[in-house]
């Protein structure tokens, strides 16, 4: 393995342990804080107590764990990636339903006029548009491409996401520029903000598909629970 190539896996591995496991920490923190104040103050969700926000916060430990402790920068043969991959996504899409349960009972409460105060609505329609983008960043962060260890083995291979830094004029960006963890989490922002492709293009179908679902659910949240929260409040 050449030096540079080695580099390369090296930063993956060092992304991969602290900041993807951190990113799902974020997300821990949120939902514990919703679940602690749900409790502390009454709040249900469409009927369900508070706990309900405590629920997926194992399946994410989880997720945080094996995001840390799976990977170095030494290991990784196909098979490792590969395992660790289908643990990694399917624990992400565990975490991302159980999040669309909880706008689904959000929108149901809406359309039953169970609905309580402004400020918990917002705080409640927050934390899932937060973890929407979380979780959407870092499943385009695993999919693209077949995951970050594949991408650091072969920089130059097949990709679900064109990114405008990869077709740059010479000298805009360095030269082996590739997207990290950051780069997805901000398309993730931009297409749960925007609602559409902002400077990141979808490139496959499934790309398409996954951009095009994070769009309907943020619309959701936005549109519905949180302008309701608004007029509420107002």
């Amino acid at each position: 393995m050449s030096a540079e190539a080695k580099d390369e896996l090296d930063r993956e591995a060092r992304e991969t342990r602290w900041e993807a496991s951190s990113t799902v920490l974020v997300i821990v923190v949120l939902q514990l804080a919703l679940g602690i104040i749900s409790l502390r103050h009454g709040w249900t969700l469409w009927g369900i107590g508070g706990w309900v926000w405590l629920v997926p916060i194992l399946p994410e430990l989880v997720l945080a764990i094996t995001v840390a402790f799976t990977i170095g920068p030494k290991g990784g043969g196909h098979k490792q990636t590969g395992e660790r991959r289908g643990y990694v996504v399917a624990l992400l899409l565990v975490v991302a339903f159980f999040n669309a349960i909880a706008l689904a009972l959000l929108i149901m409460e809406l359309f039953t006029g169970a609905v309580r105060t402004g400020g918990e609505l917002a705080i409640e329609a927050a934390v899932v548009w937060s973890t929407l983008v979380f979780s959407s960043g870092m499943l385009y962060w695993e999919l693209d491409g077949g995951g970050p260890r594949r991408r650091a083995f072969n920089s130059d291979g097949q990709r679900d996401f064109l990114f405008s830094e990869m077709i740059a004029s010479k000298g805009l960006v360095p030269t082996d520029w590739h997207p990290r963890l950051l780069d997805y989490t901000y398309l993730s922002f931009t297409t749960a903000i925007a609602w559409s492709a902002a400077d990141v293009m979808p490139l496959s179908r499934k790309a398409k598909v996954m951009m095009a679902a994070e769009t309907s659910l943020s619309a959701l949240t936005i549109l519905l629970v949180a302008a309701r929260a608004v007029s509420v409040i107002g």
